[in-house]
């Protein structure tokens, strides 16, 4: 009688499969929260670079079947590409922005400025608070003690964190080239991925394939949707700015497209502001009334409808989350990602409310009682 392995005894008892199923369950939760916190400092790198993938997959599939199915040198075109688009453009812009900012601190610091600061009189203005908040104190609002210390440290302020500045460009230099890193691996592998993923997922293949397609649908409705908009808003409010005679106006116009990005917030943190020192000004015959009036009609009919008209039509066809909840999807989004979270939170929001509509299409077998 052959001898049997006290090991393979011991497997067909349910208790012991049951400790291999749990001691192998535990190693693996382990394994994964060890990858997760190596992965951690390039996770938003990652995201990037899956983003970008996602958007641009059909031009590399494209690319690739010119290279006669070559997919290394497919996505080291895409990559070049990718590159020469993002960088060369915002090179420019930075190079306007500079100028622009530059230009934007010589005036406030100028004579004219002050003295028209000077000429608010707020402390007077604002006297009569006093008779129904007596220890309310004009003077802590007076332009003299907020503006003007704060204009004539700005060299100084530039001076004593350049450092820190170019050690932020330095990041931004690291995490695009991270981001092309990552590009470059989803090119190549990204069949191969999806692959592996739908062998270890437990869903039927039907609801694989359409997970995956309302995950690109979303991905690229988050995207054009908030990024169209705010490039829309603030190219408007940049012409708005410079036809009313606003200095640093593509300055001011790169701020409004990068408050765009927030739902409830938008250009008019830029513009609103914009009107109301046109007003000041020409009240003080320092210029016409053509300029606040043009700008606040401008605000008002353009830049504000412009996210009526441009999102729905980057979004056409997408998913899209209401207001309200893209709010707090972009606020929580920031918070735990950065500013790339703009584009997470959003994103993480609306797959959870395609998963729910997965589940209450596919899963849910509960129908209504007919009344």
């Amino acid at each position: 009688m052959p001898e049997t392995d006290p090991r393979t005894d011991l497997e067909r008892k349910p208790e012991w499969r049951a400790t291999g199923i749990v001691f192998f369950a535990i190693v693996a939760i382990a394994l994964l929260y060890a990858a997760f916190m190596i992965v951690w400092p390039f996770l938003t790198a990652i995201i990037i670079g899956a983003i970008v993938v996602t958007l641009t997959y059909p031009i590399f599939r494209r690319l690739r079947t010119r290279f006669k199915e070559n997919s290394n040198r497919a996505a080291i075109v895409m990559l070049i590409g990718i590159t020469f688009i993002l960088v060369i453009p915002a090179l420019l812009l930075t190079g306007l922005l500079v100028q622009q900012a530059n230009g934007l601190v010589d005036k406030l610091q100028s004579v004219d400025a002050q003295q028209m600061i000077e000429r608010l009189d707020v402390a007077h203005r604002l006297a009569f608070v006093q008779r129904y908040v007596p220890s309310f104190d004009p003077a802590q609002l007076s332009p003299q003690r907020l503006l003007l210390p704060a204009m004539r440290q700005i060299p100084g302020w530039m001076a004593k964190h350049g450092s820190a500045v170019l050690g932020g460009i330095a990041g931004l230099v690291l995490g695009f080239f991270l981001m092309l890193l990552a590009s470059y691996f989803f090119y190549v592998e990204g069949e191969s991925i999806l692959d592996q993923l739908a062998i270890l997922s437990p869903l039927p293949e039907k609801y694989d394939r359409e997970f995956a397609s309302r995950f690109k649908d979303v991905i690229d409705a988050t995207f054009r949707g908030q990024v169209f908009t705010a490039i829309a808003q603030g190219f408007a409010t940049g012409v708005g700015l410079a036809i009313a005679g606003v200095p640093g106006a593509v300055f001011w116009g790169a701020v409004a497209a990068l408050m765009s990005l927030l739902p409830m917030v938008g250009a008019a943190t830029v513009w609103v502001p914009a009107s109301i020192y046109l007003f000041i000004s020409a009240s003080m015959g320092a210029r016409g009334y053509f300029g606040p009036i043009f700008l606040t009609a401008w605000g008002v009919l353009v830049v504000s409808l412009i996210d009526n008209v441009v999102r729905p039509w980057a979004m056409r066809g997408k998913a899209q989350l209401p207001a309200i909840p893209l709010l707090f999807a972009v606020i929580g989004g920031m918070q735990a990602f950065g500013f790339v979270g703009l584009v997470i939170g959003p994103l993480v929001f609306s797959l959870l409310m395609a998963i729910i509509e997965i589940y209450r299409t596919t899963f849910s077998t509960r129908k209504a009682v007919p009344g």
